[in-house]
């Protein structure tokens, strides 16, 4: 299988407000929402996914 992840945020409104979206995009498919993730726990992904292997957050 292959395909692509697209990551979408948006901290403009607050950290209660902020929301962190997951889709995926795979060959020949239109590209379908799979996750999302809102307030603290989106701020911790984010930076989970931003963070090079190795580095502390």
């Amino acid at each position: 299988m292959s395909g692509s992840l697209i990551i979408g945020y948006d901290f403009t409104n607050g950290e209660d407000n902020t929301v962190l979206i997951v889709g995926r995009k795979r060959p020949t498919e239109q590209m379908e929402i799979i996750n999302a993730f809102q307030g603290t726990e989106a701020i911790e992904m984010y930076h989970k996914l931003i963070t090079p292997k190795g580095e502390k957050l």
